[in-house]
């Protein structure tokens, strides 16, 4: 027995509009990381921006796979994947950021990246076109491989 998807009949609104946010919030994300740790103040309200900016972001990325899932198609173990990694790839940003302000300039490279893979899997759940050329497997093992990985720079940066 299979599961049908539904194909929408109009244009993707709700990706557009996801995404769209997503976007700005990932240049906020990007605009809140300083590789210069001032003091006091200074300091911890930069925190907060990148906190918060980081939450916002991450939410969105949900939302987005959320709408991949339900709109187009995710394999089950992909989606309890998701459910774990996607929290814990948003701690690693965070701390990455932080990282970047106490001079580790390398770590830089995980809330870059990431936030681009997470994107990319969503819009290739929300288009099943696309799994024809790209099969459900092979393009869930790599990209939870990589959120995996990425993730777990921080530990290597840090080094």
């Amino acid at each position: 027995m299979s599961i049908e998807t539904v194909q929408p009949k109009g244009p993707p609104v709700g990706t557009i509009v996801l995404l769209v946010l997503a976007c700005g919030l990932y240049v906020a994300m990007l605009a809140s990381i300083s590789f210069s740790s001032g003091g006091g103040d200074a300091a911890f309200g930069d925190a907060m921006a990148s906190f918060f900016a980081v939450i916002a972001l991450w939410v969105v990325l949900a939302a987005l796979l959320i709408t991949g899932a339900v709109v187009g198609h995710m394999p089950r173990w992909s989606a309890v994947i998701a459910f774990i990694l996607v929290p814990f790839s948003g701690v690693a940003a965070f701390v990455a950021i932080d990282m970047c302000s106490r001079h580790m300039k390398p770590a830089v490279i995980v809330p870059v990246i990431l936030p681009l893979i997470i994107v990319a899997y969503s819009m290739w759940a929300r288009w099943p076109k696309l799994h024809a050329a790209f099969p459900a497997p092979a393009v869930s093992g790599v990209t939870w491989g990589l959120v995996f990985l990425v993730s777990l720079f921080t530990d290597i940066a840090a080094l």
